[in-house]
């Protein structure tokens, strides 16, 4: 919850609060991800692994302090300091993930593993769903409460991991056997077919999911003039899917092993829809739009939720009880994508 408010929103508030470009919108979520990656290689080099739980302590206080700041700049529409705080978001959410990804690895099973990860990303996805029926109350210039919202929800967060997880033994998980030289580090990984294969297509599905966050809402607002009560109600159906289906694969793929078969078949869907979703004109009837392109973008996630459970339940298969380094690369594939974005906004402005 804490994550999906600030995740659908942070485009609107950028274009439509501080009035950027959606050209300086995608710029500085590349910088975001060229500084996330950037931190994450330095964890790859100094080992930062171990005391699971105090990672997580840390990075969810800085983030309170980095929520209240943003909060702070978008009421006073200063976006010199809103851009720092806004970098430092970006590497915590994810990072934060990773510690939950170790925990993950510790406290599950590889026979189940489809089926954990399964109920792993539809609990993770379920917010996705209420979050925009919850948003479509709000109007464009109501945005900066996201912030206090997402920054109380950490509350809960840190008090449950608190008194409810335990600390696993990481002391036995070296990142890469020991060596802290990143550049030995990511040779040994890409030189795996499945780690290699997963942070690819990890990387397209992000790339797919990243401009849909970034794009869709500054688009359906700018193009078709729906406020974030339409907006809002489309991103909930949209992501729907996910809560629906992740599951029953999951145990599907445990019991038959079928995950290539389910990416194939999600790929094509995703496709497909995704193509119809950009057919859909301005000049059509608003309420025959809004609800084609409800129905598209439903259908399209059909196809994403199928790729999104087979490439996490063949990845997360493969990497128990190995080096950890897999598990980080797996989250650097999801703000790869942003930096994508900034290369190519560098290409067409020479």
């Amino acid at each position: 919850l804490h994550y999906v408010f600030v995740y659908i929103t942070n485009s609107s508030t950028l274009r439509f609060i501080f009035g950027l470009k959606t050209s300086e919108v995608l710029s500085i979520y590349g910088l975001a991800s060229l500084f996330g990656i950037s931190v994450y290689f330095l964890i790859l080099k100094n080992n930062l692994i171990h005391n699971t739980k105090r990672h997580i302590y840390v990075a969810g206080i800085i983030e309170i302090l980095t929520l209240a700041l943003m909060y702070y700049c978008t009421v006073n529409k200063n976006i010199y300091v809103f851009i720092p705080l806004f970098l430092i978001h970006h590497i915590l959410t994810p990072y934060i993930l990773f510690n939950l990804d170790i925990l993950f690895e510790a406290y599950t099973h590889i026979k189940d593993r489809g089926k954990s990860r399964g109920i792993y990303l539809t609990v993770w996805n379920i917010p996705f769903v209420v979050v925009p029926i919850m948003i479509s109350t709000l109007n464009i210039d109501s945005l900066p409460l996201v912030y206090l919202i997402s920054l109380a929800l950490l509350f809960p967060f840190l008090y449950l991991v608190f008194f409810y997880i335990k600390n696993p033994d990481t002391e036995s998980l070296l990142v890469g056997g020991g060596t802290n030289n990143v550049l030995e580090l990511l040779k040994k990984f890409f030189a795996d077919k499945v780690d290699r294969n997963s942070f690819i297509i990890q990387s397209c599905l992000f790339l797919y999911y990243g401009s849909v966050a970034v794009l869709l809402p500054i688009y359906l607002h700018s193009t078709f003039g729906f406020d974030w009560n339409k907006i809002g109600l489309i991103l909930a159906a949209m992501t729907t899917p996910f809560v629906l289906i992740q599951i029953p694969f999951g145990n599907m793929e445990d019991k038959l092993h079928n995950e290539k078969s389910i990416f194939k078949i999600g790929l094509v869907i995703t496709a497909f829809f995704t193509c119809c979703t950009l057919l859909v004109s301005p000049k059509l009837d608003a309420h025959i739009s809004f609800i084609l392109l409800m129905i598209f973008l439903f259908a399209s996630y059909v196809g994403t939720s199928l790729i999104e459970i087979s490439i996490e339940s063949r990845f997360y298969k493969h990497v128990t009880e190995r080096d950890i380094t897999a598990l980080l690369m797996f989250r650097v594939a999801r703000i790869f994508p942003y930096l994508l974005g900034l290369l190519a906004i560098l290409c067409i402005s020479l």
